[in-house]
């Protein structure tokens, strides 16, 4: 996968156009009902007017793409977001996952799709974009928002960012200050919910650690298979097989959805339309089986 570096202007602005009218719709969860997004002209990043303009909360959403990320910025003084946004419960982290993956699905051109999705209310968004080392002359796609009730903001597209493991850290306390509450991150819900989140942030900052030889090996593609159901059949009835043929199931159209890696069954989970795809919203992990070989005397 290439790169996602300033070089990629053009396809960036093209991939916010042809997909504005589905943001607007994939905003609906967070922001309570679709809204109009408006693709205005491209700027470039400038850190003076960003610890200006940007020195308060919001929602970041980060996008992380082979070692660089993009961040979508939405301040709260816009008068757009929810309350419930800043303090999520399942059902809101959820909301907010949704919104992080159909997001970067839309506003990033195909040949870089994110790998991670992480959307979080900051304390103050000039810091985590500063934290996210995106440097003077950065891409900036502003993406102006307008609800039915005719409150706007503007979504604003930052790329790229090249320490995306620090968008959301803790920033240093002031001596003497409580130290603030990290942000909690948007994960869709599994079983057990917390045990999860705790197991990939863990997962995540591992993986910052590993040298640079060890990193490259989590860059192996494997298949990711989705199987919605399995039956067997005769060879026989396999040979009469044609157009309009009807393959009945024994298994319900309400249950989960197995997700495979490599052949090796790794979670379940339910079935959502993502813009105009198909996915799987995971809700619980497989831990691997266990085997056992006997052992027998000599």
């Amino acid at each position: 996968m290439a790169y996602l570096g300033k070089a990629t202007t053009d396809e960036v602005v093209a991939a916010c156009q042809a997909g504005a009218v589905e943001l607007g719709a994939a905003l609906a969860g967070l922001l309570g009902g679709a809204v109009e997004v408006a693709v205005e002209p491209l700027e470039h990043f400038d850190p003076d007017a960003a610890s200006k303009d940007w020195a308060e909360p919001g929602l970041m959403v980060l996008l992380t793409v082979e070692g660089s990320a993009a961040l979508l910025v939405l301040s709260e003084s816009c008068g757009l977001l929810p309350d419930w946004y800043a303090d999520p419960d399942a059902t809101g982290q959820s909301v907010l996952a949704t919104l992080a993956q159909e997001a970067g699905m839309l506003v990033l051109p195909e040949q870089f799709m994110p790998e991670g999705f992480k959307a979080a209310r900051v304390s103050n968004l000039a810091e985590a974009i500063e934290r996210g080392g995106v440097a003077a002359g950065a891409g900036v796609v502003p993406l102006r928002l307008k609800a039915p009730s005719g409150n706007s903001g503007v979504l604003s597209l930052i790329w790229p960012a090249d320490s995306p493991g620090d968008v959301f850290a803790d920033p240093p306390a002031a001596k003497g200050a409580p130290a603030a509450t990290a942000p909690k991150e948007a994960i869709s819900p599994a079983v057990p919910a917390a045990q999860a989140s705790a197991k990939l942030g863990q997962f995540a900052r591992s993986v910052e650690e590993l040298p640079t030889y060890s990193r490259s090996l989590l860059r192996i593609k494997v298949p990711v298979i989705v199987t919605l159901a399995e039956t067997k059949q005769p060879i026989g009835r396999i040979v009469e097989l044609g157009p309009g043929t009807i393959i009945q199931f024994d298994k319900s159209c309400e249950e989960m959805l197995s997700l495979q890696v490599g052949d090796q069954p790794v979670a379940e989970g339910e079935a959502v339309k993502v813009g105009d795809k198909f996915g799987i919203r995971l809700t619980s992990l497989r831990l691997p089986g266990e085997r056992f070989k006997p052992v027998r005397r000599r």
